[in-house]
Order: C-alpha cells, then structure tokens, then sequence
C-alpha cells in the first residue's frame, strides 16, 4: 500500500509499510530541507547550475534525489539497489514531471559510483557510510554529501570507532561535536588517497544523524593540506580539562598527557578534523535559500544553520548543567554566563550541538570561576531592595 506526501514543493509516494526495500523516513524531512537549500546556494555559484551532475546513491523512495531535480533543477541520478525501491522512484519521477532532469538506477551504489564521476555525490545510507566512502570518494568531483546514523561507536557510547571509522572517540559531554569530527576525519583521509582535499561548508548533529556538506578539490598539495587539519583532543575525566593538538605534536611526542589543572591522566581522543567544520560566508547562503523556499522544517533548519553561523570554531563544548552539577550551584542564565565570558576578554558562543551548552576558549578553571561569579551576582540581585 502507498499514500502521498509532500516535503517542500515536491510530491512523493511512499509506502504506508516500511521496509528495508522501499525506506522512507520522514524524520530526515530536517535533514533533506537543509540539504536542498545548501545544495541550491552550491549550485548558484557555479556558471551553468542546470549542467552539473547529482546522485542520490542510495536513494529507499528516491525523495532527496526527486527534490533535487525538482527544487533546484540539477542533472540528477537516482539509484537504488532495490527492484521495488527503484521501480517506486520511477513512480515519484513521473508523478513530478521531472524526466528530463532526472533518471532512476537500479544498481550496486558501490559499482555506479566507480564507473560515473558526478559533480555532487551524495551518501545517506541506513548506518554508516565507510562501505561507500571509497567509491564516493572517488567519483565526486565538486561537492560531497554524507550522512552517519551509526552514531554510538562515532561518538563513543560504543566500541567500533577505531575498527569502522580508524579513531578512537571518546564518550564526552560534547559526544555529538566529536563524532562529526571523526568522521570528518574518517573522509579526510579518505579522500586524500585520490589526491582530494576536504573543505567543510556545514557539519551538524540532530537527533539520531550526523550530516556532512563539504566542498572537494583536487590536487595534491591541497590533500596534504587538508590531512593537516587533523589531531587530537587531550580530555581529563577528573577536572574536565580539554584542549585539542595537531597530528604533528602527537608524531614528535611533544604532548604532555598528564592534566596541567590536577595531575591525572588525560586521554586522548582521535585522530579527528580539528579545523572549521563549517564556512561562514556558505551558511549565510543556505540560511538565505532557507527563508525564501516553501519547506516543513523551516524553523528547525533556520535555527540550526543561524546558530552554527554565530558557533565558535573550536572542537568541543562544556555542557552547562553538567558543569553546574559538579560545582554544586543552579545553573545561571546561559546568555548572563556567555556576556561574562566576554567581559572578561574571552570569546564565547552557543553551539547547534546542545541548547545547554557552551563554547568558549577560556580553560575549565576560568569558566568554573566566572559560573561561580554570575550566581553569585545572580543571587545578590536577588535580594536588592525594590524601589518604592
């Protein structure tokens, strides 16, 4: 059985039972409205937009890709390995008019991807990604797309991240932030094997998904480049204390593994991306594309790509409450904490990670004082008189 649906602009049948063979998940609705922005801000640089080449590799009902065809207006494949999943594409093609712009493939994504370069290469499979990235990896050629649901070994609730992604996370507060730069890394590296370089546009983290829009160029000065922006984050499950290093002072031994703030032994998480998971200038864009198109989840992407564009780039956060429970006070306002980071000449910020958390380059101590200080002005305005 199948009924009919619309994301954006675009009409879409899918199966009222789902399956493996014909998946549909309407909680990615988020994902793929920030996808369809971020794809037509790429796009509306490029010369001849309606010429470049877009595959939905692993496409269930073939949504994201017919979207693409009919939202943006790119040259789009749409394949799935699937009989019944490819001849439901097929269905959601016609029924959008969209024949001219879009063909549908029933074939190993693996194969295809290998056999066809495209401008747009885009990844979404049910877990995670590394089964594809070789082939992804190879076929891209202007922008790759890329999405892990295996979030537990990404993030390290789980074993797995060194077998499956070639890092070691560490389970922290700021969990979500290190998964997306494990696998960064993860495609990093990856791409650098067929002398690609990685430049992130957006990274984010909603719910049970990490997502990765990230520009490639060839050339291998540039891969060396970009494998440069790899290292590792030094954490103490005693204190708290983070700091992240590049790949070379781990290479030359010069990393100090015993805390500086109170003598325990630091672990060390990595190797990750530790550079900019995002460029400004390409959010501002997508965050234009999203206000002026017709979409579901416009207030959640907005929210998520505006506060990404104000977010530090620095590789971790400090979750306020948690950090309130271990100094023993109610957590003050995060906008007070964040005016005092910044009065006392630290740069400070919100993060689309968590809506309870921090992002400043003041050290574990000096955030701890500063929380401490606004509660307690907190609590002496308070218990100022009123004005009669």
């Amino acid at each position: 059985m199948f009924s009919e649906t619309i994301e954006g602009t675009t009409r879409i049948i899918v199966p009222t039972e789902l399956t493996r063979s014909m998946f549909y998940n309407p909680v990615m609705e988020l994902c793929r409205d920030i996808d369809i922005a971020s794809i037509a801000a790429f796009s509306s640089s490029h010369p001849t937009p309606a010429q470049l080449t877009y595959i939905d590799a692993l496409a269930g009902t073939g949504v994201r890709g017919v979207r693409v065809a009919n939202e943006v207006g790119l040259q789009v494949s749409i394949n799935d390995r699937s009989t019944p999943a490819y001849e439901l594409i097929k269905r959601n093609i016609a029924l959008n008019k969209i024949e001219e712009r879009a063909t549908a493939y029933n074939e190993d994504a693996n194969v295809l991807l290998v056999r066809t370069p495209y401008d747009l290469v885009d990844i979404d499979p049910f877990g995670s990604p590394v089964p594809f990235l070789d082939a992804a990896c190879k076929s891209v050629k202007q922008l790759l797309l890329i999405t892990a649901t295996d979030t537990a070994p990404l993030c390290g609730a789980h074993t797995g991240g060194m077998r499956t992604y070639g890092a070691r996370p560490l389970n922290t507060e700021y969990h979500a932030e290190m998964g997306t730069r494990v696998l960064l890394g993860a495609v990093t590296r990856e791409l650098g094997r067929y002398d690609k370089a990685i430049q992130p546009l957006l990274s984010y983290a909603s719910a049970h998904f990490i997502r990765l829009i990230a520009r490639v160029e060839r050339g291998a000065r540039k891969a060396d480049e970009s494998i440069e922006r790899l290292g590792f984050i030094a954490h103490c499950f005693s204190c708290g204390h983070r700091f992240a290093f590049p790949c070379a002072d781990m290479l030359d031994l010069n990393v100090e593994n015993i805390c500086t703030l109170c003598g325990k032994k630091m672990r060390i998480a990595g190797p990750l991306y530790i550079h900019p998971i995002k460029e400004n200038e390409f959010c501002e864009q997508v965050h234009e594309e999203l206000a002026k198109r017709t979409l579901g989840k416009k207030s959640e992407a907005l929210k998520i790509v505006n506060t990404g564009i104000l977010e530090l780039d620095i590789p971790f956060y400090y979750e306020h409450h948690a950090l309130c429970k271990a100094l023993r006070i109610p957590p003050p306002s995060i906008p007070s904490v964040l005016d005092a980071l910044r009065s006392a000449g630290f740069s400070a910020s919100r993060t689309h990670f968590s809506d309870t958390a921090i992002k400043t380059d003041a050290r574990i101590d000096e955030l701890k004082k500063i929380v401490k200080m606004v509660y307690v002005d907190s609590l002496s305005a308070s218990f100022l008189p009123c004005n009669l």
